[in-house]
């Protein structure tokens, strides 16, 4: 006798369905989580040396990014694939490279408030005159001790 519903089944294809979504995505995660990482070291490297308080609600804050960056990603990768097939837009990558772009000039920041070296307060603001020119956005400015 023949079974109507096979569980075995059901998970594989359950499994395998959801790989399947996700797998153009994991390069993109992959550098992104890169990105979230090395901003935290270098953020964390630059307030020992600034004699910061390091609070634990600060690295919470690059949890919950983290997670706000892969909902992201996911949910623009399924407007992609799942809601507009004609074109494929490649929204997942722009928004990827938007949050590597930010991180990067954070990581730059860091650099520079590590350091002091001019060359990362210029490549700062040269990051972010190229994300404001790409992206029509206005990102804060913030000072630099040195």
């Amino acid at each position: 006798m023949s079974k109507i519903f096979d569980l075995d089944k059901i998970w594989a294809y359950c499994i395998t369905g959801t790989l399947s979504f996700f797998e153009p995505l994991w390069l993109l995660m992959l550098w992104f989580f890169i990105f979230v990482a090395v901003d935290m070291i270098t953020g964390i490297s630059a307030a020992i040396k600034e004699r910061q308080l390091i609070e634990s609600n600060k690295l919470r804050k690059t949890i919950y990014k983290l997670f706000m960056y892969c909902t992201v990603i996911v949910l623009v990768h399924a407007i992609d694939t799942e809601m507009i097939t004609v074109v494929n837009l490649g929204l997942a990558r722009i928004c990827a490279a938007i949050i590597c772009g930010i991180e990067l000039y954070s990581i730059l920041e860091n650099c520079y408030r590590i350091t002091g070296n001019d060359v990362f307060r210029i490549l700062t603001q040269f990051t972010l005159k190229k994300i404001e020119d790409n992206t029509g956005a206005k990102l804060p400015k913030r000072k630099h001790k040195k």
